[in-house]
């Protein structure tokens, strides 16, 4: 991971700053103050829709606003110790990659806002890190189902607002009458999926369908790969032209299971192989809460896929996503 603040001298007084890019809509700036501390820059103009006044700390970062040039105002985030330059520079690059979309320069403190806060719950909780393998593949699957089963018959917006599985809910994604629980796989001799509680595969919907995705290690990326920074970038762009408020939802949702911005990700490449699509019955292999003995509280067993061959569908008869 290159550091972008070593190539900035120590100013001998205030501080000295690079533009971080060019093409980017909003002014961000690396920048080293005359001690030689690290900071991030963030510089909006002074009739914006909203001002950031009192912009929340962060675990050893430290947030100021402060007047800048031709009456603009300048967020400042400082990094308090030296050496965890890595983890802000995660959250620097967090931060740009999630208002690139944002069009109209702004509205942009807004939504920068909103940011620190998701970041301000999440390092209350957590390190910032990246998400095991398991979860990276399972995001993957439910990104991959939402961007190309989902949106075509219903539109990205309705699509998002569908995922209801980062909310808590135990299948992933409610539309219309169906319950949709996706599971991601690597491709092996013995395919088969983890089930995560007894209520998993049982609804109260009309309908409730187990759609396993088989994915496959790539070597390196290609135009065939997959990749969750990739995946969130593509949903992200067309949010933003279509519906910003469910580009907001949208990233709550992210934060909301762990998911923030870090190179580390394009470390784990992934070949979109096949995908499965089963009707979940009353006979379908799997525990459901009545079938659990005062006591159990908890629960994960794990599926084989052979077995649920009679109750595949094709996706191309599937009415849920039929056109």
């Amino acid at each position: 991971m290159n550091n972008p603040w070593e190539e900035l001298k120590i100013p001998a007084k205030d501080v000295s700053a690079k533009r971080v890019d060019a093409e980017h809509p909003l002014d961000f700036f690396w920048a080293k103050d005359h001690i030689g501390r690290y900071l991030f820059l963030y510089e909006y103009p002074h009739d914006s829709d909203a001002s950031i006044k009192n912009p929340p700390d962060l675990a050893g970062i430290e947030t100021i606003s402060r007047p800048g040039p031709n009456r603009s105002t300048i967020l400042v985030f400082v990094l308090k110790e030296k050496a965890n330059w890595e983890i802000f520079l995660t959250l620097c690059k967090d931060l740009l990659r999630a208002t690139q979309p944002i069009s109209n320069p702004k509205s942009a403190p807004v939504a920068i806002l909103q940011h620190l806060r998701r970041w301000h719950e999440f390092l209350k909780k957590n390190r910032l890190d990246i998400l095991t393998e398991e979860k990276i593949k399972g995001l993957i699957g439910e990104l991959i189902f939402l961007k190309n089963f989902l949106s075509p018959k219903y539109g990205i917006v309705d699509s998002v607002k569908s995922w209801v599985g980062p909310e808590g809910s135990p299948q992933d994604f409610n539309i219309n009458d169906s319950a949709i629980e996706v599971k991601c796989q690597l491709g092996t001799t013995t395919p088969y999926v983890k089930i995560s509680s007894a209520e998993q595969l049982q609804t109260q919907m009309k309908n409730l369908y187990l759609f396993v995705i088989t994915l496959g290690k790539a070597t390196d990326i290609s135009s065939n790969s997959v990749n969750l920074p990739d995946l969130i970038d593509g949903i992200s762009n067309v949010l933003a032209s279509e519906s910003p408020n469910t580009l907001d939802r949208f990233q709550d949702y992210l934060s909301s299971v762990g998911y923030f911005y870090s190179d580390k990700y394009k470390d784990y490449q992934y070949l979109l192989l096949d995908n499965f699509v089963f009707h979940i019955k009353e006979d379908f292999p799997r525990i459901v809460p009545t079938d659990l003995k005062p006591g159990i509280i908890k629960l994960t067993y794990h599926i084989g896929l052979s077995d649920c061959k009679p109750y595949e569908i094709e996706i191309s008869n599937w009415e849920m996503i039929k056109t």
